[in-house]
């Protein structure tokens, strides 16, 4: 096993820890259901870029596409859930500056994500890896968040 892969491992099981100590109040409360599954989600997304990265002899546009088409899944993803919990968030007892630095965090690496396949699509590897590489990090970073907060902030 690779060093790499071990993070991702930790955190998915963290994931999972998080899940099962605490499955009825996060199955029982939409947040905390949605954070789960996009948290999982997330590292998924990731493991199947890194997949799409390492294929070899695949061209620049083709890489763009498939990145295009994991950050659209996920805009859509970012609109639908916007859409259909805000009122759930509002209700949530949390601090309000914890919305205030999660929803721009997400959107950054969403849109990080996009233009790196913008970039790529249009074969500006100079442009396109670096975003996609701060997408991954946003992406890993919320993973980590939000595994965080199912650990701290959910009890039975």
């Amino acid at each position: 096993m690779s060093w790499r892969a071990v993070p991702r491992r930790v955190l998915t099981g963290l994931v999972f820890v998080a899940v099962t100590l605490h499955v009825t109040p996060i199955i029982g409360n939409v947040l905390h259901r949605d954070r789960a599954w996009s948290s999982v989600a997330i590292l998924a997304s990731q493991l199947i870029i890194a997949m799409a990265v390492l294929v070899p002899a695949q061209p620049l546009w083709f890489l763009g596409v498939e990145i295009l088409v994991i950050s659209v899944l996920w805009a859509i993803r970012t609109i639908r859930v916007t859409r259909e919990l805000s009122s759930a968030m509002r209700r949530l007892n949390r601090p309000s500056v914890s919305w205030q630095v999660e929803w721009p965090a997400w959107i950054g690496w969403v849109v990080a994500l996009a233009g790196s396949g913008v970039a790529l699509v249009a074969e500006n590897g100079e442009v396109g890896f670096p975003l996609l590489a701060l997408a991954m990090v946003g992406m890993f970073s919320f993973a980590i968040w939000s595994a965080w907060v199912l650990v701290s902030e959910v009890s039975d």
